[in-house]
């Protein structure tokens, strides 16, 4: 898997994406979160990483990261329609395992319950569902990096 930086045009996209994907869920997310449109794109322009996500050298869509503390928050995930179906999601997160198990104990992230093939999709991979508030409408979903070994006693 590839990334390169994108451009002020490519951020601005993908900022219009999160926006649309989240559809009439973008208002109860905001206001869970006490954010104004505009507060949320300040946050998206101030953290974390954007990629753009590359496959054979082509763009195939976008990545938002952030690390907090030992997890690695995926704020988003938007591969271009034509790219879905194709193993690039896959590809995309076993590439942030590798990368960020030296420094993370787990990947992270916030689906909308009704994006069933997504949340099927990031079960597969191994993310389990977990009990944390949100915003109503949307599940978290994590992946442990480094589980603890098994000691085989049970505990």
């Amino acid at each position: 898997m590839e990334y390169r930086e994108p451009t002020t045009e490519e951020r601005a996209e993908l900022l219009r994406m999160i926006l649309d994907q989240l559809g009439g869920d973008s208002q109860g997310a905001l206001a869970f979160l006490g954010l104004t449109p505009e507060e949320f794109a300040h946050i998206y322009r101030t953290t974390g990483e954007v990629r753009v996500v590359r496959d054979a050298g082509t763009d195939v869509g976008y990545l938002w990261i952030e690390e907090r503390d030992r997890t690695l928050h995926v704020h988003a995930i938007i591969l271009h329609r034509a790219a879905r179906g194709q193993g690039i999601g896959t590809r995309v997160f076993r590439a942030l395992m590798t990368e960020f198990s030296p420094r993370a104990d787990a990947i992270e992230l916030g689906v909308q319950d009704t994006n069933a093939a997504a949340i099927r999709f990031y079960e597969r991979l191994g993310f389990r569902k977990i009990t944390i508030q949100t915003a109503p409408g949307f599940t978290v979903l994590r992946l442990p990096l480094n589980p603890a070994p098994d000691d085989g006693e049970g505990t």
